[in-house]
């Protein structure tokens, strides 16, 4: 499995994953409400690709984020995340584990798995690739929240290290609130990217 910043010539087949992922959610009972074009968008994908924001996975021999090389285009798309800074409101009134400026916080977003590579750890490897990411541009914490009826990822959070803040109403800067779980990664805790790309 490859795990790498995206290039450009990666949106199409990130915008054909998003896609298929929000199709095989819809009214499922993990359903996160996701509509492409309203969220995520291709304007947001292409303006994280062009920060190197945006990190997707696909088959191919290992590499990791920032090693430098360029996974084979004809490789099936196995997953896709963003990792910034863009907090919604809602995290500056909660009370995190970690009291950090906002400079030291990075924030996961758009994690999403295709259907065909469900079960090959390859979210896991997502999260870890963006902590390293996170880590490399001098954040303290990796934040997310997650919708509280969405089990799966939030068994993998947790399995993952992140502190869970509990469930809780949470208001959307898209103008909604919903059910969700705040959570936090501690950057600075010594070996803890290291076991999470080997504890399943």
């Amino acid at each position: 499995m490859v795990v790498t910043v995206a290039a450009e010539r990666d949106l199409p087949a990130v915008e054909r994953l998003y896609r298929a992922v929000i199709e095989e959610m819809h009214g499922a009972p993990h359903d996160v409400w996701w509509e492409f074009g309203v969220h995520p968008t291709r304007e947001g994908l292409r303006a994280s690709a062009s920060r190197g924001e945006l990190i997707v996975a696909r088959d191919g021999a290992s590499a990791t984020v920032g090693d430098g090389e360029v996974p084979p285009q004809e490789a099936s798309l196995l997953g896709a995340c963003v990792v910034d800074g863009a907090q919604d409101a809602g995290y500056r009134t909660a009370a995190w584990p970690l009291s950090v400026p906002d400079h030291e916080v990075a924030v996961l977003h758009l994690l999403a798995v295709a259907p065909e590579g469900r079960g090959r750890g390859v979210a896991r490897r997502l999260v870890a690739a963006a902590a390293r990411a996170a880590r490399a541009r001098g954040a303290r914490v990796l934040r997310l929240d997650v919708f509280d009826n969405n089990a799966p990822a939030i068994a993998l959070y947790r399995s993952c290290g992140f502190t869970d803040l509990g469930a809780r109403a949470f208001a959307y800067d898209e103008g909604f609130t919903h059910g969700a779980h705040l959570m936090e990664l501690d950057l600075g805790l010594p070996g803890a990217l290291d076991r999470m790309e080997t504890t399943r």
